[in-house]
């Protein structure tokens, strides 16, 4: 029965996932650093021991790079020389934005500007409005529909797919059914009509009656529950990063309103004061 039938849902995809996190691992901690000179560092200085440089103008662009990797690992911003950490730092002074709210929307931040905040517009917001509405649909079908009793299945010579509860076998395209009163009676459906050998309609009834069938069901649907999770699982990460997304892209516009209502104050008060002085006289 083993060498006839094949799972649609197969053990390796645990393996997979497993390189997989370590590759989404690796690329994150890259993505992060913006270069990969730390762990060229730390490779050089595995093998050879010794990581700092001689000559005092390259010990202390050495150091300023290190300052600006360190700088995008805890902030987050891809700065690219010093020159953009002081900008920003200067801007921060100016409009006395807190470094707590620089990372909080570090990706709408672009030092190498006079003005970092780039504020998003309403249209980017609404698409991952959208986006996040799809994903939450996404997630609460599936994990809300009852759990199915039947699954797939394919034979391997005829490649014909059928669907089954252990009890019985359901033709995936197609009206022909086989069960135990069939295989009793002998009337099962003809090989043109089911697409099955005579030795796969066999196998199949010896299936159903040993009660063989009916255990590959049931570790082919605990497989199935498995790649189900982990794709709900992914897609609830999806939904968070959406709405962390949308959360940041507020924060910005508000941020970014709050800047030009502070420009805008000085010039509004002398206006006031001439309204007011041609009265008091």
């Amino acid at each position: 029965m083993n060498t006839i039938f094949g799972s649609v849902v197969s053990p390796l995809a645990t393996y997979f996932l497993s390189i997989l996190g370590l590759t989404v691992a690796a690329g994150y901690a890259i993505f992060r650093l913006n270069s990969t000179q730390m762990i060229r560092e730390k490779v050089w200085s595995s093998f050879v021991g010794d990581k700092d440089f001689n000559d005092e103008k390259l010990k202390s662009f050495s150091c300023d790079q290190l300052d600006l990797a360190r700088f995008r690992v805890v902030y987050g911003i891809p700065a690219r020389s010093i020159n953009d950490l002081h900008r920003l730092l200067s801007w921060m002074d100016q409009y006395q934005v807190s470094p707590i709210d620089v990372k909080r929307i570090r990706r709408w931040i672009d030092p190498s500007r006079d003005e970092p905040l780039e504020s998003p517009s309403k249209r980017y917001v609404s698409k991952w409005f959208a986006v996040l509405v799809i994903l939450i649909l996404c997630f609460v079908v599936p994990a809300t529909t009852p759990d199915s009793k039947a699954t797939m299945f394919k034979m391997k010579v005829s490649g014909t797919w059928f669907s089954s509860d252990g009890t019985s076998v359901d033709a995936v395209w197609g009206r022909w059914r086989i069960d135990s009163q069939s295989c009793m009676k002998h009337t099962l459906p003809d090989t043109n009509v089911s697409g099955l050998t005579g030795t796969e309609a066999a196998a199949i009834c010896d299936g159903i009656a040993d009660g063989e069938l009916k255990t590959m069901v049931g570790d082919a649907l605990k497989y199935q529950r498995r790649g189900l999770a982990a794709i709900l699982f992914f897609i609830l990460l999806a939904a968070i990063g959406a709405w962390g997304r949308i959360t940041i892209a507020s924060r910005a516009r508000e941020l970014d309103n709050q800047l030009r209502s502070r420009e805008n104050a000085p010039c509004e008060q002398p206006r006031r004061l001439l309204e007011v002085n041609p009265v008091e006289l």
